[in-house]
């Protein structure tokens, strides 16, 4: 598991395949998902998609970007769309809300 996260944690920003992260555990693909649910309860894809968000909302309360957009390619989104979309599932509001709410809270 600890080469799982390693090399999750170097590439989160690039595309990795199922394929690849498999290879870097030594199994299968299947076997990869099978033993990857099993130890963590949740899938490659909904693990991967936290560890880009909680980066995406660094970034974003940093303040060291130019637009949500620009957040979605630093992260590991190929469109600012599936950031939406997977930004809300997984925090229960938008990039746009997120922002909001912090600043609120800040002043």
């Amino acid at each position: 598991m600890n080469d799982i996260y390693q090399y999750t944690m170097e590439h989160y920003t690039e595309t990795i395949s199922l394929k690849k992260i498999a290879s870097v555990a030594h199994l299968t693909p299947h076997a990869f998902c099978r033993y990857f649910k099993k130890h963590t309860g949740k899938t490659y894809v909904a693990f991967i998609n936290e560890i880009r968000i909680n980066e995406a909302c660094k970034i974003m309360l940093s303040g060291k970007f130019d637009n949500i957009a620009s957040v979605a390619n630093d992260t590991g989104f190929s469109n600012a769309v599936t950031f939406n979309r997977v930004f809300r599932k997984v925090l229960q509001k938008s990039p746009r809300e997120y922002l909001r709410e912090y600043i609120r809270k800040i002043d």
